[in-house]
């Protein structure tokens, strides 16, 4: 790509990761353990015992992710504090707002956390405005983990984006679209879109619509994502998981996609596939980030995951927030926002306290922090469970529904915390 698109990037490459800091101006980190196993193991301990979740980003396996990949991330923001703590870091490590809330809570590394996430509005907003964006529906729109509706989804909010911007805000993975506007014109769509929704087939995001008929505003990311933060599809016994059909991640495929990607690598440095497509794929916005930066362009980011100031009126400030921002060469500003619906500002303020508790327990390693934080968290429903004193529930292998398990049997939350051996750590 550098030597063919005459870019004249200076590249060098090493495994050693203090050589690599160097002088750095930038760091991008995307780091993760075992992606899909963990990610499919945290759901499977958390089914056991009667939980259902998509488990990255909220709920019981958000914990075991974030203590995972915070024992990994805390050595590298050493290293970065030490050789070049002026460099900017861009963070895209999930469960993204614990993972921000813990780099700004341990260090003083300037950062932001970046997400795609608002694509995913985009898709909504082209599949609800379809026929004025001029596309064809599938009979069956809904967002399957396959190769063609990944296609779909990145075609449709690429036709959104060139007719619309959207604005929205929230918390990473549960922000809500705001504004809707025409580009050319500034107006206001939002009308045209609740009742574009209205009219959409029910298999088509149910979570999400249901969200949008309780408060008035759509959430951006979809089913998956929305489910990680209430509490409504979380209990196996209700079966709300299957009737609003959320789509749990398909890890084989991901796991399939990688290998295709790496194939598509190599042939292309060997001349046998061409990179021209390359110019025409999804970006994760670095690039735009780093270059309004050093150019001090006052660029505007639909999302960016900042500590609030004010951005969002009824969020606690300092916690991190998903807004938009601009940047220019003395950082990231958020965009003011105002306030969020009041239900939907309690839901962000209970992940916001989860998110605190889960940084803080893995610092001092207290196991009781952690009760807590279940305790509070949407996707457990018994109050015994969350505080490790039963391991009773659904389908689990101790028990049936309800059931008390001798206290000689490891209760969930021991083995939540053991299974990714959370222990404390001197930082």
């Amino acid at each position: 790509m550098n030597r063919q698109w005459g870019a004249e990037i200076k590249i060098s490459t090493t495994t050693e990761r203090k050589e690599a800091l160097g002088d750095a101006g930038f760091v991008i980190l995307s780091v993760a353990i075992d992606r899909e196993d963990s990610w499919k193991r945290d759901h499977e301990l958390a089914l056991k015992y009667g939980i259902t979740h998509y488990s990255e980003n909220g709920g019981p396996g958000a914990f075991a992710h974030t203590c995972r990949n915070l024992g990994l991330i805390l050595p590298i923001l050493k290293d970065i504090e030490e050789i070049c703590s002026n460099a900017y870091m861009l963070i895209f490590t999930n469960p993204l707002t614990r993972i921000c809330t813990a780099v700004h809570k341990l260090s003083s590394i300037q950062n932001v956390g970046i997400c795609h996430g608002i694509a995913i509005g985009y898709f909504i907003v082209a599949t609800a405005l379809y026929e004025e964006l001029g596309i064809k529906l599938s009979p069956d729109p809904r967002f399957l983990w396959r190769d063609d509706c990944v296609q779909v989804w990145e075609e449709y909010q690429k036709i959104a984006k060139e007719k619309y911007t959207i604005k929205a805000a929230g918390i990473n993975h549960f922000t809500w679209i705001l504004s809707v506007r025409e580009k050319d014109t500034g107006r206001e769509v939002y009308p045209l879109l609740k009742e574009k929704m209205a009219e959409l087939p029910e298999v088509f995001e149910p979570l999400t619509q249901k969200m949008f008929q309780l408060y008035g505003l759509v959430p951006v990311t979809g089913d998956t994502h929305v489910s990680e933060y209430v509490p409504f599809v979380s209990d196996l016994r209700e079966g709300t998981w299957e009737r609003f059909d959320i789509q749990l991640y398909d890890f084989e495929w991901s796991k399939s996609r990688r290998q295709r990607t790496l194939k598509f690598m190599l042939d292309a440095v060997e001349g046998r596939e061409s990179i021209e497509p390359l110019k025409h794929t999804m970006s994760e916005r670095a690039e735009f980030i780093m270059d309004a930066m050093l150019h001090n362009t006052h660029a505007y980011e639909e999302a960016v995951n900042i500590p609030n100031k004010g951005y969002i009126s009824n969020l606690p400030d300092g916690a991190i927030v998903e807004v938009p921002g601009v940047v220019d060469a003395d950082g990231i500003s958020g965009v003011y926002v105002g306030e969020l619906p009041v239900a939907i500002a309690a839901l962000c303020r209970t992940q916001l306290a989860i998110d605190e508790l889960n940084v803080e327990a893995f610092v001092r390693g207290d196991r009781s922090l952690v009760y807590q934080m279940f305790s509070i968290d949407p996707m457990i429903q018994d109050p015994d469970i969350a505080a490790g004193s039963s391991t009773g529930g659904a389908g689990s292998s101790t028990g049936g529904a309800g059931t008390h398990a001798p206290r000689a049997v490891a209760t969930k939350t021991t083995i939540m915390m053991d299974s990714i051996n959370f222990q404390c750590l001197s930082i």
